[in-house]
């Protein structure tokens, strides 16, 4: 998985700037509903500064898996458009360890931009500020393991019949990852992610005082792990259509698995983060978007605020982007 998509040269996201997102792409993502999302972003950005960092005179906004960064710029215009006091004393850095493709954020983003791309969190880390990723983590790449005979098995990738890749079993390398005090039956999959563990441990050094909003879809372990979802979580897809097939289209084929909050949650607190919430995209961004609802109380919305809305409702409804979608907020250094 981790070769299909990051291969320097044949790897999915070896260029993601030049991967189409949204209805002409393989999936829509909430960055590509619209310009909605990263308005309602800063309303939250903006409130926390405010509210949690005193207004801090330098104050950084961090964000990695920003594919050609429209996040970051949707933030910025939106702090600028409403002469937010944030706007003048925020810089935006985007965490991006793979040199081609920083470098080619370096000249979209332009030298004049307040968007500093860089190579680590280290070179990221400030003193207070506000991580954030969105369908970052969905992207790591995963071990299946299957539940054979009273035993866990992982699912290797090898050369099978006619020389093809395929799984092949071994003994399960992960060690506690895996669930307990449970019998599946025969056949059960899942995935393990390893990778989100080493992740979070780099994660937690990046701000002395700061806020972590990690958005993706996932589920807590009791219903990652349930017996019911006996196939995993792991899907495949191109032109918005869903296989299981990750060895089919190698390459070209976007290959994804759900994340789970409680191995996250717990990697965290034990970094010294505290886990502050789990909520649905649907309740955090209706909490955040109560300043910019709250102003259009009273007046008919125009051509512009009325795709705003449009925008607004795909993004939390509860049949689209509302539940798909969960919010993990951490914090460090408060109290």
């Amino acid at each position: 998985m981790e070769l299909a998509l990051y291969h320097q040269v044949y790897g999915y996201y070896s260029d993601p700037l030049s991967r189409v997102v949204g209805r002409k792409g393989d999936f829509f993502t909430s960055v590509s509903v619209g310009d909605t999302f990263g308005s309602i972003l800063s309303h939250k950005i903006e409130e926390e500064w405010r509210e949690s960092f005193g207004s801090a005179e330098n104050f950084v906004i961090v964000e990695q898996g920003a594919h050609d960064a429209q996040l970051a710029r949707d933030i910025l215009a939106a702090l600028e458009k409403r002469n937010s006091p944030l706007f003048s004393k925020v810089e935006y850095r985007i965490v991006e360890p793979r040199d081609a493709v920083r470098e080619k954020l370096i000249d979209s983003t332009g030298s004049g931009d307040r968007i500093k791309p860089v190579a680590s969190f280290e070179e990221a880390s400030a003193e207070c500020g506000v991580f954030l990723c969105n369908e970052l983590l969905d992207a790591f790449p995963v071990r299946r393991v299957v539940y054979r005979a009273g035993e866990w098995r992982e699912l290797c990738v090898g050369v099978g019949e006619n020389s093809q890749l395929a799984y092949l079993e071994g003994d399960v390398v992960v060690e506690g990852l895996l669930p307990e005090g449970e019998e599946f039956p025969d056949n059960y999959m899942t995935e393990l992610c390893p990778a989100a563990r080493n992740w979070i441990q780099d994660a937690a050094g990046l701000f002395e005082k700061g806020k972590w909003w990690v958005i993706d879809y996932g589920h807590e372990s009791d219903d990652y792990f349930a017996v019911s979802r006996n196939e995993g979580t792991l899907r495949c897809y191109r032109a918005h259509t869903a296989t299981d097939d990750p060895f089919s289209e190698i390459g070209e084929i976007d290959i994804t698995a759900h994340v789970n909050f409680t191995h996250l949650r717990e990697w965290a607190e034990d970094e010294g983060m505290m886990a502050e919430k789990l909520t649905d995209q649907h309740h955090f961004l209706t909490h955040a978007a109560k300043p910019w609802l709250l102003a259009m109380e009273g007046h008919p919305p125009d051509a512009e605020t009325a795709g705003k809305i449009r925008q607004f409702q795909t993004l939390t409804h509860p049949s689209l982007m509302g539940q798909q979608f969960k919010v993990l907020e951490l914090a460090k250094g408060f109290g």
